[in-house]
């Protein structure tokens, strides 16, 4: 969770179907949405339905659907995205179903991309949010699972950025501070962690991981994170003795309650044939994120041209500007001001060609917000420009009208359109997870690439 964004809730929940003792070489890991957990309040307002077909190569066509409270998601391979009220992307992190401890304390943690660390919310607390799994003590776990990790230790100074000590204990204190201002506070232990099929499950055991007794920020409703980056104290890290250093993801539709194929791997999974793939990137000022190297962008299938500085895109390892960070915990796309600024007048220039009128207002972070509605009372058709994001080593992603498309609903209760990219002035250009849903995304450490394959969790 490297940056500050408004963002959609959607559930990750991992099951695994294996022998507790000896766990698969690639552990495969089925999403559900976030419904499934949390039902919708009685009374909230239902999804517009919206299909996006394919129109040409270089255009999409919008068909508003006739019920404007259609909210059946069929298996038609249709491409849907229901528009909530309110402003959207309130929480989009994905999430993931854990167990921590002997016996097992269940918890929905974050998954996050951007981040290493492993924690979730202690008793006793000094200052903890609402979550909706019950609260993890320590104090009930065996005492062979949970152990405090002494000031001394290697994994306390040598790993953490920001070792503390507990002069009452001798124990290691964690603190981790993320880019939304969220923080958590608490015992740097050992624990079992365990993930479950059903009753059953594969368990880990001397997992190092944080007990927090001093949280907040925007993690409403889950116990904790997972971080899945690249350094020491990382998941994937930490049992790459058994999968390997490689893992992959397909982050299903953020508002799709059809996503039981969806997934996340640990371990090495057979490649589609449309797995394209971008050299890893690693930059020493932020070694932990998972960096690639952009190249361009097309719209509406032509080149974006325009653009003060293409550098602004590709990682400058001397300085750490530059560079595209690959992240689960980030819902919208940030990009220099420069290269955002080009591709939003170029789909702005397209989307009036195409029959998109354009409205004045701005809606929270977006600039770019247009209306399909109102021309003589029907149900209008508009023609969409597509949009390809061009990455180095010729791997591309054309992306789904739903993955840069965001349906947003004005203080007049009509619902517009906005381009779901923003404009990033720190130097930090984010691939979110909103733009990354639906493909198939390999974090292949060991091979120092990554690849993307679009129809991800169908394959």
């Amino acid at each position: 969770m490297a940056l500050p964004t408004i963002i959609l809730l959607l559930l990750v929940v991992l099951f695994f179907s294996s022998n507790a003792t000896q766990p698969p070489r690639t552990l495969h890991i089925p999403v559900l949405h976030r419904d499934a957990a949390f039902p919708p309040a009685p009374g909230a307002t239902s999804p517009i339905s919206l299909r996006l077909h394919a129109a040409d190569a270089t255009h999409y066509t919008v068909q508003l659907a006739s019920s404007l409270h259609s909210t059946t998601i069929t298996d038609d391979q249709q491409l849907r995205s229901p528009v909530v009220s309110g402003l959207p992307f309130d929480s989009g992190e994905y999430f993931a179903t854990v167990g921590v401890g002997d016996p097992p304390t269940r918890a929905l943690v974050v998954i996050d991309t951007g981040s290493d660390l492993i924690w979730l919310q202690c008793a006793p607390c000094r200052r903890c949010y609402r979550q909706l799994t019950p609260l993890y003590d320590p104090r009930r776990s065996s005492t062979t699972t949970h152990r405090r990790i002494p000031c001394s230790s290697p994994r306390c100074r040598g790993v953490l950025r920001y070792p503390g000590c507990d002069a009452r204990t001798g124990g290691c204190v964690y603190t981790v501070v993320y880019g939304d201002g969220s923080s958590s506070t608490g015992d740097l232990a050992t624990d079992r962690l365990v993930v479950f099929p059903d009753d059953d499950g594969i368990a880990h055991h001397n997992v190092t991981l944080g007990c927090g007794h001093d949280n907040g920020g925007l993690f409403e409703s889950a116990a904790g994170l997972l971080g899945v980056g690249r350094g020491k104290l990382s998941f994937p890290t930490q049992v790459a003795d058994t999968y390997g250093r490689v893992f992959s993801y397909c982050l299903g539709d953020r508002m799709s309650r059809n996503t039981s194929t969806s997934y996340l791997v640990f371990g090495r999974a057979p490649e589609p044939p449309s797995m394209a793939f971008t050299p890893l990137r690693t930059n020493p000022r932020r070694p932990s994120l998972y960096y690639v190297d952009m190249v361009g962008f097309s719209v509406g299938g032509e080149r974006v041209a325009g653009l003060a500085s293409d550098s602004s895109l590709a990682l400058d390892a001397a300085t750490g500007r530059g560079g595209v960070v690959v992240d689960s915990g980030t819902a919208i796309s940030r990009f220099a001001v420069d290269a955002y600024a080009a591709v939003r007048d170029a789909f702005d220039a397209r989307a009036a060609a195409g029959g998109m009128r354009k409205v004045d207002d701005n809606f929270s972070v977006f600039d770019a917000c247009y209306d399909v509605y109102g021309y003589g009372g029907g149900h209008p058709k508009v023609r969409v420009p597509s949009i390809v994001l061009h990455f180095a080593g010729g791997a591309d992603m054309a992306l789904p009208p739903a993955n840069y498309l965001v349906p947003v609903v004005g203080g007049d209760r009509r619902t517009h359109f906005c381009l779901g990219f923003q404009a990033a002035d720190d130097g930090l250009n984010v691939l979110g997870n909103v733009q990354q849903q639906g493909f198939g995304v390999v974090f292949d450490v060991e091979r120092g690439r990554i690849g993307f394959a679009p129809n991800g969790c169908s394959a």
